[in-house]
């Protein structure tokens, strides 16, 4: 799977690290991972590195997981450390989940993703 999940204790964030050719079906999983820390741990503040990822699904499945992702994820702070190759997607989804209500962002540092998101 290309995205890892794990847990940055001592920031209270979960982090998601992801990398190469990601499919609808590794987004869902990943949302669900989150989506158990958050109800089991209480984290609401999210980081996402996809300076790695070289693909992301085309524009319906971005679409659908955005919408779904608002409505399963709305209490959620998300800040997504991006590149060249899937930054045009991925400010797709960003669209589609602030225009929802998110708290969602995108990033060329991850210092200034990790500060937006410990604000």
């Amino acid at each position: 799977m290309p995205e890892e999940v794990s847990i940055l204790a001592d920031l209270g964030i979960i982090q998601i690290d992801s990398y190469g050719k990601v499919t609808g079906a590794d987004m869902l999983a990943t949302m669900e991972e989150i989506l158990h820390i958050q109800s089991e741990r209480g984290l609401t503040r999210v980081f996402v590195d996809a300076s790695k990822e070289t693909s992301l699904p085309n524009t319906l499945p971005l679409h659908q997981f955005g919408s779904m992702l608002s409505a399963d994820a709305m209490m959620l702070r998300f800040a997504v450390l991006v590149n060249d190759q899937v930054r045009e997607d991925l400010h797709f989804l960003e669209t589609v989940t602030k225009n929802r209500g998110m708290q969602v962002r995108m990033f060329d540092s991850r210092e200034e993703a990790m500060a937006w998101l410990l604000e």
